[in-house]
């Protein structure tokens, strides 16, 4: 069993949920909000040309079915144990986090999650800088319409459950998960739960929803609830699976970048990007000879569509003409060291300037009709209202 995370100062802004705070863990010392590096698609090469910018690692994964944890519970072969985990020989001393988002209720396959016990075991080794409770999608969108896949009940049962199976024997921080398609009473229902559990370190599974208006109004309730409860100080905040731009238009040459206001919408810890589930294009039935086939036609997406550069002057991301970036693994380190670099330019100009309005305010993107009223919603914390007689004394 570990202790909290042990936060040794915090700062707040007073407009925005921008905060600064000082912690350790591990042997990493936080200052400011730190970016990670997506190892997924990482080689050893980009790695030694990056390493020195980051300190931590991340892989997040989407587990569709039980029958996919069934088959990592009866494998016998260790790469293939390593390759679920995304395990890299030249990564085993680097902080790695791995972070998992369930679309099935388990409680339809187990009786009681002590069950699993064997996943969040074998989980253990391979997060290295902190552990997280699994995430579970409470719904899937089919056509438009939305079919429930776990009840709020059986949601908390699970990270109960999973939070005391990952502190047994534990030297790690475990952190739970607010999933950001939550509507506000569930979100404050379960914001409630943790704080009587004294649960303090929270993964935001933005489950490929950006930062905008939405999700801000989520975020301003979660932090305004912690603040209420006297806690905001023993808080440390994660957010991941963010969607990289607002609004993505393929076609236009900028996008509104949303993973960039994480620090500034209060995290402290800010992960990898996860686009939307993307719509699967129709079964077709194709004739080879005399036999028919049944098979789904791919859709064919030009690389070059999604290469897009964070450009730290303006919050847009740009369109490149570089070749070079056009693979995945070639623009996603890019952008994940321009926007960290961004965090530290917040946080020196937060420190100096003791707001973080004033650099937003020369940022063009907040000008642009796209980004809406972003800028406003991003600085409009609430103000502490809670009387103390002492103050009126």
């Amino acid at each position: 069993m570990v202790s909290d995370i042990d936060i040794k100062e915090t700062i707040e802004d007073k407009k925005s949920w921008f905060n600064i705070k000082r912690f350790a863990i591990g042997n990493n010392s936080f200052e400011r909000p730190e970016k990670s590096l997506d190892i997924k698609n990482l080689d050893q090469a980009t790695y030694n040309g990056f390493k020195s910018g980051f300190k931590f690692y991340e892989a997040t994964k989407i587990v569709r079915k039980y029958d996919n944890l069934a088959k990592l519970y009866n494998e016998d072969d260790a790469q293939v144990v390593d390759s679920f985990f995304y395990r890299k020989d030249w990564l085993s001393n680097s902080p790695c986090v791995i972070n998992f988002t369930f679309e099935f209720n388990p409680f339809n396959h187990v009786r009681s999650i002590e069950e699993m016990s064997w996943f969040f075991n074998q989980c253990y080794p391979y997060s290295s800088f902190i552990l997280t409770v699994p995430n579970i999608r409470i719904n899937r969108r089919i056509k438009k319409k939305n079919f429930s896949i776990i009840d709020f009940d059986s949601y908390m049962r699970f990270v109960d459950s999973a939070f005391n199976i990952l502190n047994a024997k534990n030297n790690k921080h475990i952190f739970v998960p607010l999933s950001m398609r939550m509507g506000v009473r569930k979100i404050s229902d379960l914001v409630e739960h943790y704080l009587t559990q004294e649960y303090y370190n929270y993964w935001f599974d933005f489950e490929g929803h950006p930062i905008n208006p939405n999700s801000l109004g989520r975020l301003r309730h979660v932090f305004d609830l912690i603040k209420k409860s006297g806690n905001f100080d023993r808080v440390v905040s994660y957010f991941t699976n963010v969607k990289r731009e607002i609004l993505a238009n393929y076609n236009e040459p900028t996008s509104v970048a949303s993973d960039a206001l994480c620090a500034i919408a209060g995290a402290n810890l800010v992960g990898v990007n996860r686009e939307p589930q993307r719509y699967q294009p129709p079964l077709t039935s194709v004739s080879v000879g005399k036999q028919d086939f049944t098979i789904r036609m791919p859709t064919s997406i030009d690389p070059s569509h999604k290469a897009r550069i964070f450009d730290r002057e303006t919050y847009y991301y740009v369109k490149t003409h570089n070749a070079d970036l056009f693979p995945k693994n070639r623009y996603v380190p890019v952008n994940a060291a321009r926007l960290n670099a961004e965090f530290g330019t917040q946080s020196e100009y937060f420190m100096q300037h003791h707001n973080i309005d004033t650099l937003l305010d020369k940022k063009i993107v907040f000008k642009d009709e796209k980004a809406g009223n972003m800028l406003k919603e991003l600085t409009s914390k609430p103000t502490d209202s809670s009387f103390d007689l002492r103050d009126f004394l």
